[in-house]
């Protein structure tokens, strides 16, 4: 079995970390246990290519910066990585919507309108960069990071903009935008693409398929390596939920997946 994991936030203590979003953080001592429990069960940490069974890539979504702090527990576990990374927010140093008082914690942003957002502020509006715990990695992180090996850059579109079917329209905008920033800024072309808060219609994962090897949500059941399409188990604060093997374990239930499995091929056709 095949399980790719999708996290946000770390931080090294859960003791400063407060409001809505806490729900995003995962503490580096919960990382770690979560790493050696899987390890205890036979699991290999690998990229999403690899053919061997029982193997687990780990993911990170939207681009924070609290995310340089996996690269010590990688190095020393040689996991590899990807990081998907919403491109305005590290061009802009802007901080995320769900970071900052518009009204919108990130379990709603799913109905958020990114382009009408930044549309009404216009072009001359202010931008105030973020210097928060949950600020957006920059460039020049995000090129250290990939310089180490373990770590590859994805592309989780542009503004974050879900692309579910009131939104789908935005779908080539968010490609064509961030692509030309990774490349300009970066040098890379991504492999990967993550679908903003896990949203989708199937016209939409085709589309991304002929531009990425392969695009990832976050319905939560296994893979194979010949997959197009993963689903990605989203763990969430072990504060706010259970602890995070239990959320893998609850996730992978025979009935659960059953009904995962109906839903997503519902969705993709």
């Amino acid at each position: 079995m095949k399980l790719c994991l999708c996290f946000h936030c770390l931080c090294e203590s859960y003791d400063d970390i407060s409001g809505e979003s806490g729900e995003l953080f995962v503490s580096l001592d919960d990382m770690r246990g979560l790493i050696d429990r899987l390890l205890t069960r036979g699991y290999t940490f690998s990229d999403l290519e690899d053919t061997a069974d029982n193997t687990v890539s780990i993911t990170f979504d939207d681009g924070y910066a609290n995310n340089l702090l996996f690269a010590e527990l990688a190095h020393e576990y040689e996991i590899p990585y990807i990081v998907f990374v919403s491109a305005y927010y590290s061009q802009t140093g802007e901080g995320f919507p769900w970071m900052v008082p518009i009204g919108k914690n990130y379990e709603q942003m799913h109905q958020f309108n990114y382009y009408s957002h930044h549309q009404a502020r216009g072009d001359n509006s202010v931008l105030k960069p973020d210097t928060s715990q949950a600020r957006p990695m920059t460039f020049d992180e995000l090129s250290d990071l990939a310089g180490t090996g373990l770590m590859e850059i994805g592309c989780h579109g542009y503004y974050h903009q879900p692309l579910s079917k009131e939104f789908e329209r935005y779908m080539d905008d968010e490609r064509t935008r961030s692509m030309s920033v990774f490349n300009e800024y970066l040098g890379v072309i991504p492999r990967y693409y993550a679908l903003a808060n896990g949203m989708y219609t199937g016209q939409v994962v085709r589309d991304l398929l002929k531009t990425f090897d392969k695009v990832l949500t976050i319905d939560g059941t296994a893979f194979r390596a010949k997959d197009k399409v993963i689903h990605r188990l989203s763990l969430t604060s072990p504060n706010t939920s259970a602890p995070l093997i239990d959320q893998i374990d609850q996730s992978m239930r025979f009935a659960r997946q059953v009904k995962r499995a109906i839903r997503t091929k519902r969705r993709l056709f």
